[in-house]
């Protein structure tokens, strides 16, 4: 769509599974051209292996990778080589998520794309990044939040480590990834010349960690688990049980919105307690009360107060919201992304759909396509 900023951006994607086709997704739907560049015969692991789930494969592949091209292309042999030199002279981006090493044992490393296209911005998205003695190491995502810190401060303070609900290393670096080529974009115009970026999902993850890091360096002492401010230590900033097992979250922080949490709940005396020495014993009563009656019942009280104190929902009730409606937050069985105008494409691509259009681009004939399936480059 010509009206959206990326319209004129081609990208070339070589990653798979979650963070690289995410980050690419966003791109995607800003209106950027990406060529999904997957290994034949099987391609990106996602179309047949389910980690979202039994019979999920199909669906989480569809979900991040809609409105890309897909072309099938072996990198070990030397005229697949040649074809992705040939992309990326026309090519404004390269995304790649192998490991470090893998690319420069190929002779794609980004000094050798770069004699084609100095403009090239060459984003590689990895574990632990491109450099240290675990550059090499292999990893996942519970494995990056636990050397990261963040796993270590997740949960309740007597139970073990919590795993969040969502891969946050993998999203998170897949973020940086995007705003990284978007602002090397912006340089381009500027300079001229393309860059390397070394996106790392170990140091995504610890971009996250303002709060207890500022815990951490004001008193010298590292935070526990489900002892920040924010995560379990206060009151008036925690989640409680109702009476038929639901929950509600309750982030009453500021004064004005502690004093309508009280008023509301008909507890005037603990208006002085929101910074009470004794948070135990206040989040003990606060739970003592919610549990009395079901989490509808709260739901309807607070609907009419500005408290800050809303239910914890199942992911159907969530997009069956009313907000979530009215942001159109699952549109046309989409990912939801908060960023303005989309390109709404409908389908993720078919294995190889695109190459032969591709490879027509670059001026191989039918004849040459099918010679390049038989020989296993395509």
């Amino acid at each position: 769509m010509s009206d959206l900023p990326l319209h004129a951006i081609r990208i070339l994607d070589l990653s798979r599974l979650l963070p690289g086709p995410y980050a690419t997704l966003i791109l995607a739907e800003l209106g950027a051209e990406v060529l999904k560049i997957e290994e034949p015969p099987q391609g990106d692991p996602l179309r047949y292996r389910p980690i979202a789930g039994p019979s999920t494969h199909h669906t989480l592949f569809d979900l991040l990778n809609r409105g890309k091209k897909s072309i099938t292309l072996n990198l070990k042999t030397e005229e697949g080589r040649a074809i992705l030199l040939a992309l990326t002279q026309r090519a404004d981006v390269l995304l790649e998520g192998y490991r470090p090493g893998v690319m420069q044992r190929l002779g794609l490393a980004y000094a050798t794309l770069t004699e084609v296209n100095p403009g090239l911005i060459y984003a590689s998205l990895s574990g632990y990044g491109q450099t240290g003695p675990y550059r090499t190491r292999a990893g996942h995502d519970l494995n990056y939040i636990a050397l990261g810190g963040l796993l270590g401060i997740t949960g309740a303070p007597d139970d073990g480590p919590a795993i969040p609900g969502v891969p946050v290393a993998d999203l998170t670096a897949a973020l940086w990834a995007a705003l990284g080529i978007m602002a090397a974009l912006c340089e381009r115009q500027r300079t001229g010349h393309g860059q390397y970026l070394d996106i790392s999902m170990l140091d995504s993850v610890t971009s996250l960690l303002a709060v207890p890091l500022a815990a951490w360096l004001g008193t010298g002492r590292a935070p526990q688990r489900g002892q920040l401010p924010l995560s379990g230590q206060w009151a008036c900033y925690n989640v409680y049980r109702t009476a038929d097992n639901g929950y509600m979250t309750l982030a009453a922080l500021e004064p004005h919105f502690w004093r309508a949490f009280c008023l509301a709940v008909g507890r005037e005396d603990w208006l002085p307690r929101q910074n009470d020495a004794d948070q135990a014993g206040l989040s003990a009563e606060i739970a003592a009360l919610f549990r009395t009656q079901p989490r509808a019942y709260w739901e309807k009280l607070f609907a009419a107060h500005d408290c800050a104190c809303e239910p914890v929902l199942a992911l159907d009730e969530v997009f069956a919201h009313p907000q979530a409606q009215a942001r159109g937050l699952l549109a046309d069985g989409a990912l939801p992304l908060p960023i303005g105008r989309r390109a709404l494409h409908a389908h993720a691509p078919a294995l190889g759909q695109h190459t032969a259009e591709i490879l027509a681009e670059l001026g191989y004939s039918a004849q040459d396509t099918q010679r390049l399936k038989e020989q296993g480059v395509v």
